[in-house]
């Protein structure tokens, strides 16, 4: 029996040096308060980054837009740089409404509907019916937080677009 208890050893009795253990560290009131603070930073830097980052995105794309405004009507008077303007915000503003529209299921009936429909004439059947289609779209929306930008960015259109109007009244 003696020697089936030396083939036989505990996991504790074989470990002599337990240094693999982390040793765990109490932090005080102070460290916690003080991490907590460091990381209330963090998160406010990263947050202003992504407003900066957004920020730049919907001016390179306003740009972008009035500059096919431009180009298309192929003048530089007032009244074409008006309707760049014009044609900018409305595209953004169109943007930005189908985001909202779409995170809010307000066109789902139609859409899912359209579709089906469309199906039904091939031939085929829908992946999905309209219930699971409605909850697809409300368990994995689109942040609000894009919508929200291509909102505010056509707003900021919105004031040299009726600038440019009452000048040419």
């Amino acid at each position: 029996m003696s020697n089936v208890k030396d083939k036989l050893k505990f996991v504790n009795d074989h470990v002599e040096d337990k240094t693999f253990l982390v040793p765990e560290e109490e932090m005080t009131f102070k460290e916690e308060v003080k991490d907590a603070l460091e990381r209330e930073k963090l998160a406010k830097k990263k947050k202003r980054k992504k407003y900066y980052l957004a920020a730049l995105i919907m001016f390179i794309i306003s740009l972008l837009l009035f500059g096919f405004g431009l180009l298309w009507q192929w003048d530089l008077s007032l009244m074409a740089i008006g309707d760049a303007l014009w044609l900018a915000f409305a595209i953004e503003l169109t943007v930005a409404w189908i985001l909202f529209v779409y995170n809010h299921n307000i066109l789902s009936p139609m859409i899912h509907g359209l579709k089906s429909f469309s199906l039904m004439i091939v031939g085929k059947r829908p992946k999905m019916d309209y219930y699971t289609y409605m909850k697809k779209i409300q368990d994995d929306p689109i942040p609000s937080f894009y919508y929200i930008v291509v909102f505010i960015s056509a707003g900021i259109l919105l004031i040299p677009a009726l600038i440019t109007l009452f000048i040419l009244i």
